[in-house]
């Protein structure tokens, strides 16, 4: 080979390995830096879904919270009402239970009143048979 090409094509060489080199370089420093892009990005993006699931337990919590508080005043409100009309009801059943205690009484009235007549009506009857003749 021909000296002046050898020179030539080494020249060539050293060039494409500096190149090279040049290259890698570059995208080493290329790769470092989307990786540390992608790291604060990925940081960015956990903080952001962090602080955004904080947000929707809170929310969460305060609606619970809203619900059993409304929940309890329902039920307070429920009681009440339940109490007012367990009271009525024993109202109303003791106004029955007069009722037919009165009923009762009239009808031991009317069967003492019956009895007595059924009594004057016997009186008679065996006095009528006892006046009337045999035969």
């Amino acid at each position: 080979m021909d000296l002046e090409l050898k020179v030539y094509l080494d020249g060539m060489r050293q060039e494409l390995m500096t190149h090279a080199e040049q290259l890698n370089q570059e995208t080493r420093q290329d790769l470092t830096q989307q990786i540390a892009e992608s790291r604060q990005h990925a940081e960015r993006l956990n903080r952001e879904t962090r602080e955004h699931a904080e947000r929707l337990n809170r929310e969460t919590r305060e609606h619970a919270e809203q619900l059993n508080q409304e929940t309890r005043i329902l039920a307070e409100q429920l009681n009440q009402e339940t109490r007012i009309l367990m009271e009525a009801l024993h109202d109303d059943v003791r106004g029955v239970a007069d009722g037919v205690l009165q009923l009762n009484a009239r009808l031991d009235r009317l069967e003492q009143s019956m009895t007595e007549q059924f009594q004057q009506h016997d009186k008679r009857l065996m006095r009528l048979e006892a006046s009337r003749p045999r035969r």
